[in-house]
């Protein structure tokens, strides 16, 4: 039985664990604009993307603690605390769920297969994140930072999810879109799927070769819920390549960037890549 056969054949995973912030939610621009109202405030500076992009990974009161490290603890308090507060009054309007997600998350539900959550931020940021878009109850199990010692790429959150819904990890799969997300998920014994259909710069899960490349959130429903007749597998990561190099997966040039438009009253958008004119 060659490489093929074997994904034909193979079951599809029992449990979906999705990581939140450039997985389901577009939130990079919320993030952006409030981390720059701190800066302004407390440091008399502006924060470029390119700042904040390079500050990903810790919660946010440790970023913005570490932001206002040389001021005194109290500030440094009270700069958290506006960080949250512009982030709760903003996050409806500058945020955004990847079209179809909300559809994808409806019917995994409805169709029996488990569902949870891994999200390296502190719980108050995954509710003002999730509680607009009304996406929490989907999730029978959200885990966040206040639940673990070690943040991704250690493997303690998918781990701590897969025990609270009782699931086996050779039967589940962790989607995000960063290299941490693949790296945390590969430990932990899970199938990995990197979400490649977020234009938010997290850095390129494909180099810790996924078992599962999607480049839109179709195609993730395609492999869950396949249809009968489909023959068609585009989104194989490196675990079934042989090493064999593939062709790379849907990232942006440096002169593309992606478009949304989003339609607040029929609760949808619509996005894709353009070029970049100079």
């Amino acid at each position: 039985m060659n490489k093929k056969e074997l994904i034909k054949n193979e079951a599809r995973p029992k449990a979906i664990i999705f990581d939140m912030d450039g997985t389901l939610v577009s939130s990079l621009p919320v993030i952006h604009h409030c981390e720059d109202e701190i800066s302004r405030k407390y440091l008399k500076t502006s924060l470029t993307l390119e700042d904040v992009i390079s500050k990903f990974g810790p919660p946010a009161h440790t970023i913005i603690t570490d932001m206002t490290r040389d001021l005194s603890e109290d500030v440094q308090n009270r700069a958290v605390s506006d960080y949250y507060e512009c982030y709760r009054t903003h996050v409806s309007s500058r945020g955004l769920v990847f079209p179809g997600i909300t559809e994808l998350l409806r019917k995994i539900k409805i169709s029996g297969l488990q569902l949870a959550l891994f999200t390296g931020v502190e719980k108050k940021m995954m509710e003002y994140t999730l509680n607009p878009f009304k996406l929490s109850e989907f999730f029978e199990v959200r885990i966040t930072a206040d639940d673990i010692q070690k943040s991704k790429p250690d493997p303690e959150g998918i781990l701590l999810a897969l025990s609270r819904i009782k699931a086996d990890a050779k039967e589940s799969m962790y989607v995000g879109d960063s290299p941490a997300d693949m790296a945390a998920g590969r430990q932990a014994g899970v199938l990995t799927g990197a979400a490649l259909w977020s234009p938010e710069n997290r850095g390129d899960p494909t180099t810790e070769h996924p078992d599962y490349e999607f480049r839109s959130v179709q195609q993730l429903s395609d492999f869950l819920f396949p249809k009968a007749k489909s023959s068609q597998e585009p989104y194989f990561g490196s675990r079934w390549t042989e090493g064999k190099k593939m062709k790379p997966a849907g990232r942006p040039r440096k002169d593309e960037f992606f478009s949304i438009h989003w339609d607040r009253k029929r609760g949808r958008g619509e996005g894709g890549w353009a070029l970049r004119l100079p």
